[in-house]
């Protein structure tokens, strides 16, 4: 849920895991989310959200040539009259890993292209106002580490990272609700830290994993430090009437100068429906 919240995020924002494609199949696979945004607990930020759900469709399928992550978050205000609150927000991120040398020792290191963005939409005056959200191209190594059962799993990328500077780029700016321009990048660098632990504290079934992003870019507020990250619990339920599919869990968004400015904390509860 790289937005509702927002990865998302990505955060996601997990974004679950993006792994090397010389993992078994059984890492593959689609799943959907359904979350529940309390809004965020720092009443002092102006980009304040509150009564949101949050779907978000997630997918990660490994081939000979690498592995492709995708998600997608759509983020519906419950309240779109609300001044803090947007009526709908999508974003999306798509991640390529490539990697051709699987049976050397560099194995676990791959080269990884990137897009991340996405559209809000707000109600103005009688009509619909619109802006893009976050629009950026990325290109870097992602090196894979695990335990010799896969159980815990890691990813450490390190990402050139190109956000697109054009006059309908916006940014949140302040608590009079007012959207300024984006100024672009200051380092052109992203730092990102991906984990994934199931049977977590050794209890079947349940598991944690999530994201960290840093990145430098230039605001129009004079900010150039963003960063977000996502932690997710969630437990399978469904285990227990022979339903392994169904999950609940949460997320917690962790974001400072993200999607407003300053430091924001969203809770989020959710439930989880894994298809394959």
């Amino acid at each position: 849920m790289k937005i509702s919240k927002i990865k998302i995020g990505l955060v996601i924002a997990l974004i679950l895991s993006p792994f090397t494609f010389h993992l078994s199949p059984l890492f593959a696979g689609t799943n959907l989310q359904l979350f529940y945004d309390f809004g965020s607990l720092n009443t002092a930020c102006g980009n304040q959200r509150s009564d949101r759900v949050t779907t978000t469709l997630e997918l990660f399928y490994p081939d000979n040539w690498g592995n492709t992550f995708a998600f997608i978050d759509l983020d519906y205000a419950i309240h779109p009259a609300d001044p803090r609150n947007t009526a709908f927000m999508a974003y999306t991120e798509i991640a390529r890993c490539l990697n051709f040398w699987s049976q050397t020792k560099a194995k676990d290191l791959s080269v990884q292209v990137e897009y991340n963005g996405g559209l809000g939409l707000y109600a103005a005056g009688n009509g619909i106002g619109g802006y893009p959200i976050n629009h950026a191209a990325l290109v870097g190594l992602n090196y894979f580490l695990h335990t010799a059962d896969y159980k815990n799993v890691f990813n450490i990328e390190l990402l050139f990272k190109y956000v697109v500077d054009e006059y309908n780029m916006w940014q949140f700016k302040g608590s009079d609700g007012r959207w300024v321009k984006q100024q672009g990048n200051v380092a052109p660098l992203q730092f990102t830290f991906v984990w994934g632990c199931d049977d977590f504290c050794t209890a079947p079934g349940l598991r944690f994993s999530g994201f960290a992003d840093i990145w430098g870019q230039k605001l129009a507020d004079g900010q150039s430090f963003v960063f977000i990250s996502e932690p997710q619990l969630w437990y399978c339920v469904g285990q227990w009437f022979k339903c392994p599919n169904l999950h609940i869990g949460t997320e917690i968004e962790f974001s400072y100068n993200f999607t407003g400015k300053g430091f924001m904390c969203n809770p989020c509860l959710g439930i989880k429906w894994c298809f394959d």
